[in-house]
């Protein structure tokens, strides 16, 4: 492990309130609203001497940009995250969302977790690294994007297709991973290496309508009630992705024999009932069933005008999910073929999923990190089952990392009520984060 001089008390100081100010700007999206964000980080940067820019993809919806340039003698690496946040609603919080309140050890407020914690420990490491004169062999970027959650066609989308030569690099550790699993009395930390696409549907069902007092049969409330159910329950079949594949394969090899030869017998024949049957707890159990299969939920339901008539028409909104390599149009067809024609299935979005090889320098620069920082710890790839930028980054190899070591149970807080982060991880991830940077972008640098 490098040992600088480094106050990590300070640090973690330092990045709270970072992260507190960075809460206070309310990004929720739609309309995003960016650039002040932005524009408050280029500041940051640039009072340190890291030159940055906001570039907006439209007006208010601004990106941030900056660099510390290495001596070139390999590609860049990106530290990206996102600005833009979900919606709340204010009277199911225990908090102000968008107070930045620092209670208990916490700081509170939408973007927490997902992510402008993670902003502020990127942020954290770029100041780090000008601070300490780091002897970088490759140009160190710093990119936070907006839209991220509304699809990334303001944000990191538009930035590749129209200013691909700011933040093109070979490698970049974005969010999605990073969490804490405790299987079998050891610690085994997730690293993003793929994630699924998406393939959104809309459920149109009719029939005809009538008077309520005077029930009839086949109508488009129940053709898209059979439609909801039929999704609800349906399993699709397990197929297990390379990353899944591997991600098993060194659960076994750590947890010892039993578990090896469960695993073992999944590869042979991978249904979901051996799956099932691995030692796991519920919230990994879901996990790796969204992780096996493609996915189709019912989320939004529209129809009907007035309290006394059958609607002709109901739309259902499905937010469907499919594995890197599945096609979303197969998907639609699937899908399709599930409801049955009382119910026309459009895709109205599609994207395919992706996956990084974990066999890599910087993977393998992450596992020995963790390893000294928790000495018994190991890292596993895993595919994420939702979705981030880095599909809009084709050629970058993109692996979701920070860290939560002492509170795992952080990262289910994402999107949800009373989002916050202890300080605690928010210094631990900053601290892991700068000495994965050290180590591969300057390998050369001396202990101080």
């Amino acid at each position: 492990m490098t040992e600088w001089a480094i106050d990590w008390a300070s640090v973690r100081d330092e990045v709270t309130r970072h992260l507190q100010a960075l809460i206070r700007f309310e990004t929720v999206n739609p309309p995003g609203n960016e650039t002040p964000l932005a524009e408050y980080l280029a500041t940051v940067l640039e009072r340190e001497g890291i030159p940055a820019e906001v570039i907006e993809s439209a007006p208010g919806r601004g990106n941030l940009v900056a660099r510390i340039r290495g001596n070139g003698r390999a590609r860049p690496l990106l530290l990206m995250a996102h600005s833009d946040v979900v919606s709340v609603e204010r009277e199911k919080w225990t908090r102000d969302p968008f107070g930045g309140e620092l209670v208990n050890g916490c700081v509170w407020g939408r973007g927490a977790v997902d992510t402008k914690g993670l902003v502020a420990c990127e942020l954290g490491v770029m100041l780090l690294a000008r601070r300490l004169g780091l002897p970088l062999e490759r140009d160190l970027i710093f990119a936070v994007f907006a839209d991220e959650e509304a699809g990334g066609q303001f944000g990191a989308c538009w930035m590749w297709q129209h200013r691909r030569e700011l933040i093109d690099a070979e490698y970049a550790i974005n969010e999605g991973g990073g969490m804490a699993l405790e299987l079998g009395g050891r610690r085994f930390y997730l690293c993003q290496t793929g994630e699924k696409g998406a393939a959104r549907l809309r459920l149109t069902a009719r029939g005809e309508p009538g008077h309520a007092s005077m029930p009839i049969p086949n109508t488009a409330m129940q053709h898209a009630a059979r439609a909801i159910l039929t999704l609800s329950t349906h399993t699709f079949p397990t197929v297990l992705t390379p990353t899944v594949i591997r991600l098993l394969r060194e659960l076994g090899e750590a947890l010892g024999k039993p578990v090896r030869e469960q695993i073992a017998a999944v590869l042979t024949d991978p249904t979901w009932e051996r799956l099932a049957a691995l030692p796991l707890g519920p919230a990994e159990r879901r996990l790796l069933y969204a992780m096996t299969r493609n996915t189709a939920v019912p989320t939004i339901v529209h129809g009907g005008h007035r309290i006394n008539v059958i609607p002709s028409e109901v739309v259902v909104e499905v937010d469907g999910r499919i594995l890197p390599g599945q096609d979303p149009e197969v998907f639609a067809a699937e899908v399709q073929r599930l409801v049955g024609p009382n119910v026309e299935v459009e895709l109205t979005s599609r994207g395919r999923g992706l996956e990084a090889e974990p066999d890599s320098p910087l993977f393998r620069t992450i596992c020995e990190t963790m390893a000294e920082l928790d000495p018994g710890a190991r890292v596993v790839p895993y595919l994420v089952p939702g979705g981030t930028d880095a599909k809009c980054l084709p050629g970058i190899k993109v692996y979701g990392f920070m860290p939560m070591r002492d509170h795992p149970e952080e990262f289910d807080l994402a999107h949800a009520h009373d989002e916050r982060i202890s300080v605690s991880t928010l210094e631990f991830a900053t601290r892991a984060l700068f000495e994965i940077v050290t180590r591969f972008c300057a390998p050369q640098a001396r202990s101080r």
